[in-house]
C-alpha cells in the first residue's frame, strides 16, 4: 500500500516492504523518469532475498508525490541529497539507509553519502551520472523525440506524466547545468560503494564508472553484460545477485 508523508511542500508517497524497525534499510531511489511502480519486480526480490526492510518513494513530481515546482534548478539533486532525503528518512525514523539508487536516483545517492546528513550504511548505484557527459545529452534528445509515446507510457505510473517527462528534459539541456560536476564530492564517500552501469548504457560512457573507482578507492566497479539504461528490466537477475553479494560481503545481510 502506498502512504504519503508531509516533506516540506510536498506530499511524498512511500511504499514499505517489511517492518521498518531500526534494521539497515534499504531505500530505493528511482531514475529521472521513475517512480516506485516502475522498479517492477526488484523490489519485492531484494526484500525476499536480503531478509531486509525496502522503502520506496516517488520524488517530488514524480509517480503519486505532489509537485511543489513545475521545474528543476541545476541544483536539484543536490536539495534532494541535502534536504528532502534526510528528512524523509528521520519521519520514518530509518537511521541505518542502504541507498539503491538508478540514474539521477544514483547520483542522489552518491551526493547524499558524501555529506553528513545522511550517513548511510552503504550505496548501490546502477547508472549513476557524476557530471554531464555528451552520451547522456545525447540520450535525452533521443528521448525528447520520442517524447509523445514516452509521455503515454508513463501515464499509468505518473499523475502529470507531461510535466514530469518536460520537467527532467528541460534540465539536462540547459545550458546552465552543463557545470554540473559531483567529481569533487566522491572522496569523502566513506561507506562500502557498488557502482553498476549497463554495459551498452544508451545515456553513459564507461567513465561514469571509471570515474567513481578513481576517486573512490574502496568502491567496487562492474559493468552489467547485454544491459542498457534500464537494469531492472534487462538483467533484474544480475543486479539482484550482485547487491546481494555486495551485501554479504560488508555483513549487511541479516544471518540465515
Amino acid at each position: 500500500m502506498t502512504e504519503f508523508v508531509k516533506v516540506s511542500e510536498d506530499q511524498i508517497a512511500v511504499k514499505t516492504l517489511g517492518v521498518l524497525d531500526g534494521r539497515p534499510t534499504i531505500v530505493m531511489l528511482h531514475e529521472g523518469l521513475g517512480s516506485i511502480t516502475q522498479w517492477r519486480d526488484l523490489p519485492d526480490s531484494i526484500h525476499t532475498a536480503t531478509g531486509l526492510p525496502v522503502l520506496l518513494y516517488d520524488r517530488s513530481g514524480y509517480g503519486r508525490s505532489s509537485a511543489s515546482s513545475s521545474h528543476y534548478n541545476p541544483d536539484f539533486m543536490h536539495l534532494e541529497a541535502r534536504e528532502t532525503l534526510p528528512t524523509l528518512l528521520r519521519q520514518l525514523n530509518i537511521s541505518k539507509p542502504i541507498l539503491f539508487g538508478h540514474s539521477d536516483g544514483g547520483t542522489i545517492s552518491l551526493i547524499a553519502a558524501s555529506l553528513p546528513e545522511v550517513r548511510p550504511r552503504a550505496v548501490v548505484t546502477i547508472a549513476a551520472h557524476i557530471f554531464v557527459e555528451s552520451a547522456v545529452i545525447g540520450g535525452v534528445q533521443a528521448a525528447v523525440a520520442r517524447r509523445d509515446s514516452i509521455v503515454e507510457g508513463m501515464s499509468r505510473h505518473h499523475l502529470d506524466p507531461d510535466t514530469t517527462f518536460d520537467r527532467w528534459a528541460k534540465i539536462w539541456l540547459d545550458p546552465r547545468f552543463a557545470a554540473f560536476d559531483i567529481r569533487s564530492l566522491l572522496s569523502e564517500i566513506r561507506c562500502p560503494l557498488l557502482v553498476l552501469q549497463g554495459d551498452r548504457d544508451e545515456y553513459a560512457t564507461e567513465e561514469m564508472v571509471h570515474g567513481v573507482t578513481r576517486e573512490v578507492s574502496h568502491a567496487i566497479g562492474t559493468f552489467i553484460p547485454d544491459c542498457g539504461h534500464i537494469a531492472h528490466r534487462d538483467q533484474p537477475r544480475f543486479v539482484l545477485e550482485q547487491f546481494v553479494k555486495f551485501l554479504d560481503d560488508n555483513r549487511l545481510r541479516p544471518l540465515t
